[in-house]
């Protein structure tokens, strides 16, 4: 399996999206579950979002997303997809993780 970058850029219809959020994110949160889907989220300027998915080729990475709601209702106005050739290392999730703990002093 290779790894897939997917840049989705929105259209405008802000209020569509709003309301097939919930779908959506239950969508890739199933891809994830099965292995497909690594991440994903909206870029930080709310026009877009980064996905990062597992996939034996492009044809099969654009299946996955054809799936999503958002893609269904034409509310992602262009896709880009891209083989990507980075690393994912096991110890980055547990660093997160600790990193995210709040420190507690004990006397």
């Amino acid at each position: 399996m290779s790894l897939w970058i997917i840049e989705y850029t929105y259209d405008k219809r802000e209020a569509l999206r709003a309301s097939l959020l919930d779908d959506h994110s239950w969508y890739l949160a199933g891809l994830a579950d099965a292995g497909a889907m690594i991440a994903f989220g909206p870029c930080e300027d709310g026009n877009g979002e980064l996905l990062i998915a597992s996939g034996s080729s492009r044809a099969h990475v654009e299946d996955l997303v054809s799936g999503d709601p958002y893609v269904c209702v034409g509310a992602v106005k262009a896709m880009r997809i891209r083989r990507w050739e980075g690393r994912l290392f096991p110890s980055w999730q547990a660093s997160r993780i600790l990193a995210e703990e709040p420190h507690i002093e004990t006397s």
